[in-house]
Formats: structure tokens, C-alpha cells, sequence
């Protein structure tokens, strides 16, 4: 990892970013690497946008500013969009096509922008960027998250081990959801794309 480096999550109220945030910030402390997260903005019960950022490395915040990201987890291809000016070209990206609609989308007053080619753009802007087309059948999208995260953690650019984020999963995580969770994140460490990334 370099000195410092930066991690957006973001998504809406229901997709689990406080979740996502937390088991990061284990694996960071497990990993004894500094870790700093800004406000996790946004109307987490309401289905409202919802962002967190996460700083790695001494003297790093969380706070997210333009072209500061160094890897963006998008649990919403529309909202993954809104996040295009804090991307750099050395920026990489994992997100799934999960839509959530929101209001203007479903009062027809505006259509849902075409994931395919925001992709296709993404992959010309920025380092590595990984589209997930679609989800395995069977993983409830409650687990999206965890899926992505088992992804991204073998992208080249990502700070954590997926063996840290396994112990960071297995000391969050409690009950008969951890086996779950932990299966899924299995999944999301095995997924191979049908092509090249895009």
C-alpha cells in the first residue's frame, strides 16, 4: 500500500455501507495500518444516498475531496456516477448493476442512465475498473456488498488481504449470519468475469 490511500463506498440507505465500513476499519486495525473514516453522509433509512469515506496511512482522513479516491466501491451503478469527480486516472473501481430507482426515475421524469457504457467510459478513465453485470443467483442483495468486497479484494490496487478481511469478517460478524457472510465473500474472492474487465 502507498503512504496514503483513499476508499469511497457509496450506495443508498438499505445496501449496508455503515456495514462495509466496519468490517474495512477492522481489517485496517488488524493490519495495524492507520485508519481514519469521515461522516458516513446521507438518509441511511430512508433509501436516501448514502457515502462513506475511509482514509489508510498516517495522517490520512477520510474526507474526500476531487480526484482524491483511490478505489471506489459502488453498491449503485447511478450513484458509482455521482462519484466521477473524485476519481483520478490511477483510480480503481469495482461496482454491480443493481439499480434502485429513485424518485425522478420512477415519476418518469427522467430516464436511468445506461450502465454499460458508464462502464465502457469508466474503463477509459481510470486504472482498473471491474463491472459486475450480474450477481450470482441465489446471493440476496442484502450481501451485494460483501460479494463486491470479496471481489475488489483481488484487484491489484486494494490495500487489505482478503485473509485480513476474512478475520475481519469473522470477528464483526455474529451468529449464523457470519458462515453466510463469509460465503459469500468466498464467492465474490472466486468470481471470474465472462471477459476481460471492461
Amino acid at each position: 500500500m502507498e503512504n496514503r490511500f483513499k476508499i469511497l463506498i457509496t450506495g443508498v440507505g438499505g445496501q449496508g455501507i455503515v456495514y462495509l465500513t466496519n468490517i474495512l476499519v477492522e481489517a485496517a486495525m488488524l493490519s495495524e495500518i492507520p485508519v481514519s473514516v469521515s461522516e458516513i453522509h446521507g438518509l441511511s433509512q430512508r433509501g436516501g444516498v448514502v457515502t462513506a469515506g475511509i482514509g489508510l496511512g498516517e495522517h490520512c482522513t477520510g474526507f474526500i475531496g476531487k480526484a482524491d479516491v483511490d478505489f471506489l466501491i459502488g453498491l449503485e451503478p447511478l450513484e458509482t456516477q455521482r462519484c466521477l469527480p473524485s476519481l483520478h486516472k490511477n483510480s480503481s473501481v469495482i461496482f454491480g448493476d443493481h439499480h434502485i430507482q429513485p424518485y425522478s426515475v420512477n415519476a418518469q421524469m427522467a430516464e436511468y442512465p445506461d450502465v454499460k457504457s458508464f462502464a465502457g467510459y469508466l474503463a477509459e478513465q481510470c486504472r482498473e475498473v471491474v463491472f459486475i453485470e450480474q450477481f450470482p443467483t441465489g446471493i440476496d442483495s442484502v450481501l451485494h456488498n460483501i460479494f463486491l468486497l470479496g471481489r475488489a479484494s483481488v484487484m491489484k490496487a486494494f490495500p487489505l488481504t482478503t485473509e485480513k478481511l476474512i478475520e475481519a469478517i469473522r470477528s464483526t460478524v455474529t451468529g449464523s449470519y457470519r458462515d453466510k457472510t463469509l460465503d459469500v465473500f468466498r464467492q465474490g474472492v472466486e468470481f471470474k468475469l465472462n471477459k476481460t474487465p471492461v
